[in-house]
């Protein structure tokens, strides 16, 4: 009898790890002792016609987000357009990957996507000036290797991993990516310095890409 308590104890404790809460901070910073960098990794460019090697973005500020077309958060494209074109002076390089693993929220074609953008979400022509890749996985067995790294070198900035309802990738690991939308920085050495929780406003993550960068003046 005890060894069933003992069980069910643990088992309410599992569950309870995916319920929402606002245990949560805006940002982590990463992994100090990070081995690698994403010039080891590559993607397709949306259309698939361009092979691009991370490696091209040497010495660039990169901004890596999950990203898609309906989520309630998609008003955010807009605002990274924006941090696109203010930073970009400052070498700041944004760039999207979207996925169908949170809420099934892209569920097109790559051939879609676009057009989605700018006919229902955010809509009104929207096009996003910076690059998109193909739509892949962030999470599970068949997620795209950069993904793999960049969730290695950072801590989530989120205690708790959310619905379970919402979870449809194996094997579930500590680090994943909680929603649509979160954000890594990665250094101009191609090595990860901080992440963002996917609710975190795009006008902090700006803050912190610019508090971050001012070491960069000084040298």
């Amino acid at each position: 009898m005890t060894v069933q308590l003992r069980a069910s104890f643990f088992s309410l404790l599992f569950l309870a790890g995916f319920v929402q809460t606002n245990s949560s901070l805006d940002k982590m910073d990463c992994y100090k002792d990070v081995k690698g960098t994403i010039y080891d990794y590559d993607a397709f460019t949306l259309n698939g016609k361009e092979h691009i090697q991370f490696k091209q973005y040497a010495g660039k500020h990169v901004l890596f987000v999950n990203v898609a077309t309906y989520c309630g958060l998609t008003a955010q494209y807009p605002e990274l357009n924006a941090l696109q074109e203010e930073l970009k002076p400052f070498g700041l390089v944004v760039l999207g990957f979207p996925c169908n693993q949170f809420g099934k929220q892209e569920p097109g074609e790559n051939s879609e996507i676009l057009p989605g953008l700018k006919y229902v979400r955010p809509g009104g022509g929207y096009i996003p000036n910076f690059q998109l890749f193909e739509k892949g996985d962030v999470n599970g067995e068949t997620e795209q290797k950069v993904f793999t790294f960049l969730k290695q070198s950072c801590p989530h900035p989120s205690e708790i991993m959310g619905s379970i309802k919402h979870i449809s990738w194996e094997p579930i690991m500590v680090h994943d990516i909680r929603w649509n939308f979160e954000k890594f920085l990665v250094g101009p050495d191609g090595v990860p310095v901080m992440r963002w929780f996917h609710r975190t406003p795009v006008s902090t993550v700006k803050s912190d890409i610019l508090a971050y960068m001012k070491q960069f003046k000084t040298k």
